[in-house]
């Protein structure tokens, strides 16, 4: 798929300089309409932007706590209270977040990854209402541990490994409308416009049986006497955390009609705001949330090859 998305665009990069026209693009003389037409779709390959809409690593999102203790929030954060250091006094235990509320957009690029699709609808010879989405997803099924037998030194069978089940889905979905410029060059057609949309990263994970026991006095008869027990009595198995943003922007973009109903474009985004919100959800307990406003300039480059009927 890689290979045959290199030769479409190296081919069309080598067609671009025999088809175009340095005229002043009075194509309908001979019956060829290049430029956008009421009542037309179009869709377009994204192409541009890294393999996950966020960050690479989202299992900071899951709680990381234990029947002894622990906290719930970012990695980074602090859990209250003043730590005393020798020699550098005492300083409130807490962290920057700005590492993991800024949810990253399409910046790491490569032009090689289909990052999502594009429908558009013409609904003049000049203005569109546009649809774009993309969608990740990866499932782990989960594996039980399974206790080896270490009592014969000849034939030791060894232990297997529990894993946990784990489901993370990536998505995000935009809605829009643009208006387009004619040229003097009837191939070229440069748009403004304004878009909304939604973005979503969530990852689940269900503890299967671990093998795991603790020690604890206060379940035997006379209460001083170790008694083992499975871990997951007490602790509640299931781990959720997920992070979304509400985004707004504006769009520019340039489009160029290799051949009649074949569009290669650029699209970024001058200006666009998110807001931000990380939630970690473990089993049993509240949410823990926290918020970021975002604005950022010129986000947001993609290519796109997209067909026009």
């Amino acid at each position: 798929m890689i290979k045959k998305l290199c030769t479409i665009l190296l081919a069309a990069a080598l067609a671009v300089p025999a088809l175009a026209q340095t005229g002043s693009g009075d194509s309908k003389k001979d019956g060829v309409v290049f430029g956008p037409q009421k009542g037309q779709w179009q869709i377009s390959m994204v192409l541009g932007g890294g393999n996950s809409f966020y960050d690479d690593n989202i299992q900071f999102l899951l709680p990381k706590y234990n029947n002894f203790g622990g906290a719930i929030g970012l990695p980074n954060g602090g859990i209250g209270g003043e730590i005393s250091v020798p020699g550098q006094g005492i300083y409130d235990d807490s962290g920057y977040l700005d590492s993991f509320l800024n949810i990253s957009g399409f910046n790491g690029n490569s032009l090689v990854n289909i990052i999502g699709l594009q429908a558009k609808y013409f609904f003049t010879d000049c203005w569109d209402i546009n649809f774009s989405l993309g969608y990740n997803i990866s499932i782990t099924p989960k594996k039980d541990f399974i206790e080896g037998d270490t009592e014969i030194d000849d034939m030791v069978i060894p232990s297997q490994k529990y894993i946990n089940a784990q489901a993370t889905n990536n998505w995000y979905a935009n809605v829009g409308v643009d208006r387009y410029f004619k040229t003097r060059n009837a191939r070229i057609n440069p748009y403004v416009g304004a878009t909304v949309g939604f973005q979503m990263a969530r990852i689940e994970t269900t503890e299967p049986y671990t093998g795991k026991i603790i020690n604890d006095p206060d379940a035997s008869e006379d209460g001083d006497e170790d008694t083992y027990i499975d871990q997951a009595v007490y602790l509640a198995a299931g781990k959720v955390g997920q992070m979304f943003a509400l985004k707004g922007a504006l769009v520019a973009g340039i489009e160029y009609s290799l051949t009649p109903g074949l569009i290669l474009g650029f699209e970024m985004q001058p200006v666009a705001y998110r807001y931000d919100i990380i939630q970690i959800a473990p089993q049993g307990f509240d949410k823990y949330n926290v918020s970021h406003h975002n604005i950022k300039l010129f986000d947001m480059p993609v290519l796109k090859l997209g067909f026009r009927f």
